[in-house]
C-alpha cells in the first residue's frame, strides 16, 4: 500500500461513519459542495485551454469527480 492509500483509509472511513450518522444530510452537502467546486474549476480549466497533454488527464479526474458526486449520494440515499 503506498503512502496515498494509506493516508487516505482513515479519512474515507470517517466520511462514511458522517454519512451514515444523524446529521448525514448536512454531511452529503458539505462534501458535495467540495465536489461541486472541483468540478467547477476543472471545467473552467477545460474552457480556458490546458495544453493538449494534459487535456486526458483533467477530462478523467473530471469523470472520477463525476462518480465520486454519484457514489456520495448512494450512499447517503441507501444508507
Amino acid at each position: 500500500m503506498d503512502a496515498v492509500a494509506a493516508a487516505s483509509g482513515p479519512q474515507l472511513l470517517a466520511i462514511e461513519r458522517e454519512l451514515s450518522g444523524p446529521g448525514a444530510q448536512e454531511a452529503l452537502a458539505r462534501h458535495d459542495a467540495v465536489l461541486a467546486a472541483l468540478d467547477s474549476r476543472l471545467g473552467a480549466a477545460l474552457r480556458d485551454g490546458v495544453p493538449p497533454e494534459e487535456y486526458p488527464k483533467l477530462e478523467q479526474l473530471r469523470e472520477a469527480n463525476s462518480v465520486a458526486r454519484k457514489i456520495l449520494r448512494l450512499a447517503v440515499r441507501d444508507g
